[in-house]
């Protein structure tokens, strides 16, 4: 006995010891695969930078709000940010909280199908890792959504409901009723389980009197109510929301109410989900090019009729319980496939493997029953090798053909978060107010409150900076494709445009009288029209991410007019090595435009005005100027008048007081 004791024990250890071996696995592989970046079209609305949001600031996320998931994403990301951020960015510290639940599905899947399989653990080992390579739980687990969590609900509802139907304890419901209760606090689909659940539960037969458990349970009021209170304690999250929607009114969103109570309860039934819903109820198209098309290919054909037809092997009422749940969950994704239909599919794919291991088991039992009749074992050794080879085979295909879309690691089209950095890179001095286009300002807006890359540094809501140039205590900011798309904000009154950087112009209250202390002081007359006071060679301190293109070269120029002018000129500079101009694939490097990004015309300066100008050149890494050769010209009838040129040093020249 003693020996049987100890076998069975290294058969337990063996099949949690792998449990914990594909938690290590998947967490590598999650990590490998973790969202690094924002797409131009995530940054700019939708649920993804929603609940990203929610989870930084501790705001509503969208309706109807995921209370219990929100508040612990914000939890999370105040605890990992200190003990992570020198080895994760934010995005992938928050994309992580969405690891958490997923590593905590494939766990609890793992236990579901141990006891499925009756502890076969290599069949339950291939099964876990299929799941966790099909597209959709693989990409919701790398990536800032709260799907996995209504995965890792719905999967702890089914093996709680099993324990229970093995051995049924009232501890074992009172945790299906809290669990039930969270559902309703976080994703309200995930609770299309309940009414089978509540089948299953109170039309089992009582062992000894043969009534349903129902009237058992009806006899007890203080358990009833314990149960009851049990669903609803999650319900006080959504206390949360209406404390939060009271705090910061603009996190409400676009509306009109007349109270916070009318928000909160508009909130609460989600109008967006009732609206998207109805075009699936009336559309005569059942089929769609995703719904439910995506289920076979996803699971491929053979798990999904598989796991359709294994289902019934659980047993009648099991069978009942994940048919029943099923059809729910197809029903609702049919009048919702015009919408977030896939809610309730992420959840569903996992029932489908549970039916294909209930299936194989099938298979493996009637092997072993031939190979008790034949007094052999042949049979039973090739189906047993012939299933895991199938089953290695199918994992292989879905890891293969998930990873290129799954992948969300540093991927070419995450560039929403560039124009943001572009103009951190120009080092605007804080306090700063930045008007720039829509691009920029959600990025900008992100870097500021998610990432924390640009304390003091704000993006402007409006293209108005002209009517915030009397504010004396923050600087004033404009990008170049703001100007592109309204050049008004740079002539307004009151306004003196001064070039910040390849992507910032500066707007001062009054003209610069005098030169920065960095500034290498010059004496440079063209036609005594115009005086270049002095330069100085742009830097950048500031880390910019891979990806995000900048001129590696960049020069400042000091400009001032003694005199009033009436023409607008054009300042070409060309950077020298050895007194020859730079050449890249044939062309010379040089870089021609009026002041300040051609928005600012010697035209419109004050006399006696220092303007700054910023010229930028990407050169090759082996051509590092000595010089820089100055053209100034304006454009006739005929073609070009030059004012002047002249030439200055920039190498070992010091800087002269």
């Amino acid at each position: 006995m003693k020996w049987l004791d100890m076998a069975a024990r290294q058969r337990r250890q063996l099949r949690y010891g792998f449990g914990t071996l594909i938690l290590v696995v998947v967490t590598l592989l999650y990590l490998f695969t973790l969202d690094t970046g924002l797409r131009p079209e995530e940054l700019a609305g939708g649920d993804l930078i929603t609940h990203q949001y929610a989870q930084v600031e501790g705001r509503p996320s969208n309706a109807p709000g995921y209370p219990l998931y929100t508040i612990g994403g914000w939890l999370w990301f105040r605890l990992a940010r200190p003990l992570l951020g020198w080895t994760l960015t934010p995005i992938q510290i928050l994309s992580f909280y969405s690891t958490l639940w997923g590593l905590a599905s494939l766990l609890v899947l793992y236990l579901i199908l141990l006891r499925v399989t009756r502890r076969q653990w290599p069949m339950t080992l291939l099964l876990t890792l299929f799941y966790t390579t099909t597209f959709f739980f693989w990409y919701y687990s790398v990536t800032t959504e709260q799907y996995t969590s209504a995965v890792f609900q719905t999967l702890l509802v089914i093996w709680l409901a099993f324990k229970w139907d093995d051995r049924p304890r009232d501890s074992l419901l009172f945790w299906l009723a809290f669990i039930s209760g969270t559902m309703l606090a976080n994703m309200v689909t995930t609770l299309f389980i309940l009414p089978p659940l509540l089948w299953f539960i109170f039309f089992r037969r009582d062992e000894t009197t043969r009534d349903f458990l129902l009237f058992s349970y009806l006899k007890r009021p203080k358990f009833v109510l314990t149960a009851v209170g049990l669903a609803l304690l999650p319900l006080l999250s959504y206390a949360y929301v209406y404390i939060r929607g009271a705090q910061r009114p603009e996190w409400r969103g676009e509306g009109n109410w007349v109270s916070t109570w009318d928000w909160f309860v508009q909130f609460l039934t989600i109008q967006q989900g009732r609206d998207e819903l109805a075009p699936g109820l009336t559309s005569p198209d059942f089929f769609t090019t995703e719904f439910p098309s995506l289920m076979w290919q996803e699971l491929t054909w053979l798990v999904f009729l598989g796991g359709l037809l294994g289902l019934a092997f659980l047993g009648r009422r099991r069978a009942i319980f994940l048919y029943g749940t099923l059809f729910i969950y197809l029903f609702f994704s049919w009048g919702y496939r015009f919408g977030n239909w896939f809610q309730v599919i992420i959840p569903t794919y996992p029932i489908f493997v549970i039916g294909f291991a209930a299936g194989l088991t099938r298979v493996m039992n009637w092997a072993r029953v031939q190979r008790s009749a034949s007094g052999g074992q042949p049979l039973a050794v090739f189906t047993s090798t012939a299933l895991l080879l199938l089953l290695a085979g199918l994992l292989i295909y879905r890891f293969t053909i998930s990873l290129p879309e799954a992948n969300q690691r540093n991927r070419p089209d995450d560039t929403g978060l560039n124009p943001g950095w572009a103009i951190l890179a120009d080092q605007p001095t804080p306090p700063a107010l930045i008007s720039g286009s829509f691009e920029e300002r959600v990025a900008l807006q992100y870097l500021h409150t998610v990432w924390g890359a640009a304390p003091g540094i704000y993006p402007a809501n409006e293209l108005n900076p002209a009517a915030e140039t009397t504010q004396t205590d923050r600087s004033i900011y404009v990008s170049r494709q703001a100007v592109t798309s309204a050049p008004e904000i740079v002539v307004a009154e009151g306004v003196y445009p001064q070039a910040a950087g390849e992507q910032l112009i500066a707007l001062w209250p009054e003209p610069r009288d005098k030169l920065p202390s960095a500034a290498r002081r010059l004496d440079l007359d063209f036609d005594e029209k115009l005086n270049l006071l002095g330069w100085e060679q742009v830097e950048t301190g500031y880390p910019l991410p891979e990806g995000v293109d900048r001129a590696n070269w960049q020069i400042a120029l000091y400009w001032q007019a003694p005199v009033p002018l009436v023409d607008d000129y054009t300042i070409s500079v060309r950077p020298l090595v050895e007194g020859q101009l730079i050449m890249v694939a044939g062309e010379n490097m040089i870089q021609d435009h009026q002041p300040v990004w051609g928005v600012y015309p010697t035209s419109r300066w004050t006399l006696g005005e220092i303007v700054r100008d910023v010229y930028a050149l990407s050169l090759p890494d082996s051509a590092i100027p000595d010089a820089v050769q100055i053209v100034v010209y304006k454009t006739t009838d005929t073609g070009f008048e030059n004012l002047g040129e002249a030439t200055f040093q920039i190498n070992n020249q010091p800087n002269r007081p």
